[in-house]
């Protein structure tokens, strides 16, 4: 049996799209760290906070996406 929500999604298609959004963000904030780390010269506080807007930036970019393509592939 399936369960949809008010906006016709399951709880796999939610689940779904929370882990990827929620994994590519911190894919991202992985890569801004190394990257920082790389080229050195910042202070801890300024890549902890570019890690902090990264994963916040990248969560409202990709959490859209990553929903519409979920709910689009679960309804076709």
């Amino acid at each position: 049996m399936e369960t949809r929500t008010a906006s016709g999604m399951d709880k796999n298609t939610r689940r779904l799209s929370a882990i990827c959004y929620t994994g590519t963000s911190l894919a991202v904030v992985a890569l801004f760290v190394v990257l920082a780390q790389i080229i050195g010269g910042y202070p801890r506080a300024a890549v902890i906070g570019g890690a902090v807007w990264s994963f916040i930036l990248s969560m409202i970019v990709t959490m859209p996406l990553s929903t519409s393509y979920f709910k689009k592939r679960r309804m076709s």
